[in-house]
């Protein structure tokens, strides 16, 4: 891969010093704030430590579930689902319920039941969708994660870190479904036999903070009380998680405070802007504009925008034909050595491979000939009448 370094200076127009919010201090044991889209750290406390997560481990059950299931599939309740201990959205032996609404019975009340349910309906065992969740916490970028339950009941060996719990929220709420189920404040479900639950959301952070879409709480003796929330206000979604924090309403809102007080997205590079020129095995030209198919905007506070350095590294290897809009390299920004943000660059237009023109021009001389030979026969039979 070929690198591209361009330093990014921006002239900022200032009236005066502002004053800038001090970090709070938090009693989590562990905390982060994430830029959802970009995966920026924008404030951290013992981030990449280990701990258990207790119920907020249901927000990698529920993206697994909606990518292997059918919402619409119907799952019968077992003996040992209906017994599982801990919160519960009350399930019934044999009863009937389709995914959808296990779903939000998982989300909302955090029903241990509808968690195993999913896990028994998808991967026909606990163990199996377990197994599911790891790949699934794997492929998201969260190394530091193992699951043994699909539902955050305390084990040793199940753990997490604020920034991978924060990671792969960040991924979750990509998902529609997702994240229209971890936003609804009450849901009234029918069940089989037609009588109707009503689930009230256990977040109280939707209800006490503006902009709040989700997403999940938890809590075990083992644990401590765990809230992960995402906020979405001023053109930024942030995803906050604290691990054993007893104060984690306030830490959310006082964490929320000072990341929206001392961050705003700002433009970066611009849409259309190159960053130099991939070359391109057997095509007609040899190389193709790396651009930006739309700006890059990253939150940055208002002394950093100087200090942002954009990286752009052009895949090597590429082959003809190549498509305009076809990832063709990366760009990277970092801030004092540290990584905030990645956009793909692609190409600016298309590359045609080489025998493919040679074939389009003999086929075009082609036309040409048989065009010609029509004027002439017409010509003969028109003078030879």
């Amino acid at each position: 891969m070929k690198k591209i370094c361009v330093l990014i200076f921006v002239v900022a127009f200032l009236f005066g010093a502002a004053e800038v919010r001090a970090a709070p201090p938090i009693s989590a044991e562990c905390a982060v704030v994430i830029d959802a889209d970009s995966g920026r750290v924008m404030f951290e406390k013992n981030a990449y430590s280990a701990h258990g997560m207790a119920s907020t481990t249901k927000i990698i059950t529920a993206i697994v579930a909606l990518e292997s299931g059918d919402l619409n599939s119907v799952a019968r309740v077992s003996a040992k689902t209906a017994a599982v201990e801990g919160s519960s959205m009350y399930l019934e032996e044999n009863e009937e319920i389709t995914l959808e609404n296990l779903l939000y019975g998982l989300m909302l009340v955090s029903g241990n039941d509808a968690a195993t349910a999913i896990a028994e309906h998808i991967s026909g065992s606990e163990e199996k969708f377990v197994e599911l969740m790891n790949k699934k916490a794997a492929e998201i970028g969260a190394l530091n994660t193992h699951l043994e339950n699909p539902h955050g009941l305390s084990s040793d060996t199940h753990y997490t870190t604020a920034y991978d719990l924060a990671k792969i929220t960040a991924y979750a709420l990509k998902n529609s479904k997702f994240a229209e189920i971890v936003s609804t404040k009450t849901k009234n479900i029918t069940s089989s036999d037609g009588s109707v639950r009503t689930l009230n959301n256990h977040n109280r952070f939707l209800r006490i903070y503006d902009g709040c879409i989700g997403v999940k709480t938890g809590f075990t003796k083992a644990t401590g009380r765990c809230l992960v929330t995402a906020v979405k206000k001023s053109d930024m979604t942030l995803v906050c998680v604290t691990l054993c924090d007893p104060n984690d309403w306030d830490d959310h809102k006082a964490l929320y405070d000072y990341v929206f007080d001392k961050y705003a997205p700002k433009p970066v590079a611009s849409a259309g802007q190159s960053f130099g020129a991939a070359a391109v095995g057997h095509g007609v030209l040899p190389e193709v504009q790396a651009v930006l198919a739309e700006d890059f905007l990253l939150p940055v506070a208002e002394d950093e925008v100087e200090r942002v350095t954009l990286t752009a590294e052009l895949s090597s290897g590429l082959e003809a034909p190549v498509a305009a809009g076809d990832r063709v390299g990366t760009l990277t920004a970092t801030l004092d050595g540290a990584v905030i943000g990645e956009v793909p660059l692609t190409a600016s237009s298309e590359v045609l491979r080489e025998e493919a023109a040679e074939a389009d021009n003999v086929e075009t001389e082609g036309d040409y000939k048989a065009a010609f030979l029509d004027i002439v026969l017409l010509w003969l039979t028109r003078f030879s009448a």
